[in-house]
């Protein structure tokens, strides 16, 4: 049988459209209890890819807490969003720039101690244990980046015989994985916390991270469901008729945009284009040349509407100095709340985020059935 794989990807609270995808198949198989051999997380979908490796039944039961967690969220449980504690955040930033190398420890404007409260609250990690020495799934690993090393590392938790990995800038290490591993991968560059593990600080797992799909693929996958948060297929480049001088919160949103979002659909394409380029290679030269080198069926599942004109919403939820931060205002253009996007954890957007990505992936209902078609 040709094992299957998820991909999870980063976005901060765009990550909610996941759960929707995720909803749209537990109705399309309400009687299966792991779906998926191998589950990977980035970033938010770190959050996503523990809760849905646990073990409480059946895939649907895993997916309604997921869909309660995402449902009920407040940027309280992600991050201290008073204005006290933003502005001490930002100020503690501005003095250790200052100060240099005499002011130590991680730099980081937000303060996440509530996200590890509610992970703490919410992830049963001997669940997922189980899970793993059951049989019932193969592999659970979450991307983090080393700010030492400048390495992006999956740790993963699976079965006997999966080994780690190291080519170039990646590399893949097995442990027994915690709370801090999920902070890690979801603490996004200068918003969040670094988290040390072992000798390293480790952020964000989008940083430096060209290769999404490559884990899933090391630790068994052979074919491999990537459920995205970009919408860049629906959003056409527009040029302003007036250019002018861009403002911070513009290259801030695009700097997030090239990490989050842009390497995830380059990785895709050049995934599809070598699949295309071995189905021209006849299969005894395939053999015969030792790269080990065979198609991998992807099925993409990413936003069909712009999540900007979704976040524009809702932009009053978030404390006025974090929406100067981030440039978005009630009024401005539905460009502004990119930025916003990925720190706007407000249940109204949520739920929005997951009504879309359950009627996207209705959407793929055949394609989703030819993914998951038996084999041999």
């Amino acid at each position: 049988m040709r094992k299957t794989g998820v991909v999870l990807t980063g976005g901060g609270a765009r990550a909610a459209y996941q759960v929707g995808v995720l909803r749209a198949i537990a109705d399309m198989y309400p009687d299966w209890s792991h779906p998926f051999n191998v589950i990977v997380g980035t970033s938010a979908g770190a959050i996503n890819a523990m809760a849905l490796a646990g073990n409480r039944g059946l895939f649907r039961h895993n997916i309604d807490h997921l869909e309660k967690i995402w449902s009920e969220l407040a940027m309280e449980r992600v991050f201290r969003a008073d204005t006290i504690n933003l502005m001490r955040g930002f100020s503690n930033v501005a003095r250790k720039m200052i100060s240099g190398p005499i002011e130590t420890g991680p730099v980081s404007f937000l303060n996440n101690s509530p996200l590890r409260k509610m992970l703490e609250q919410e992830i049963d990690l001997q669940s997922i244990r189980n899970t793993i020495r059951e049989g019932h799934i193969d592999a659970v690993g979450l991307n983090a980046c080393g700010y030492a090393s400048g390495q992006n590392i999956c740790f993963f938790e699976g079965i006997e015989g999966l080994e780690g990995w190291s080519v170039g800038q990646r590399g893949g290490t097995r442990t027994e994985l915690t709370i801090d591993h999920i902070m890690a991968s979801s603490a996004i560059p200068t918003l969040f916390r670094p988290v040390k593990i072992n000798r390293e600080y480790f952020g964000d797992g989008v940083t430096r991270q060209m290769a999404h799909i490559s884990p899933a693929l090391r630790l068994g996958a052979h074919k491999v469901l990537v459920i995205g948060v970009s919408a860049n297929a629906m959003c056409p480049p527009e040029r302003p008729d007036k250019p002018g001088m861009p403002t911070l919160t513009q290259v801030l949103a695009h700097v997030f945009n090239g990490m989050f979002l842009d390497t995830l659909d380059y990785d895709i394409d050049r995934s599809r284009l070598i699949n295309r380029l071995l189905e021209l290679i006849p299969e005894e030269r395939l053999e015969e040349s030792g790269l080990g080198l065979s198609p991998v069926e992807i099925l993409e599942i990413s936003p069909s509407e712009p999540i900007n004109d979704l976040a524009m919403k809702y932009i009053d939820a978030m404390p006025l100095v974090l929406r100067r931060l981030t440039g978005a205002s009630d009024t401005a253009p539905f460009s502004s709340a990119n930025l916003a996007s990925f720190l706007l954890f407000d249940k109204r957007f949520c739920r929005d985020l997951i009504q879309l990505g359950y009627r996207d992936g209705q959407s793929h209902a055949r394609q989703i059935e030819r993914f998951f078609a038996r084999e041999a």
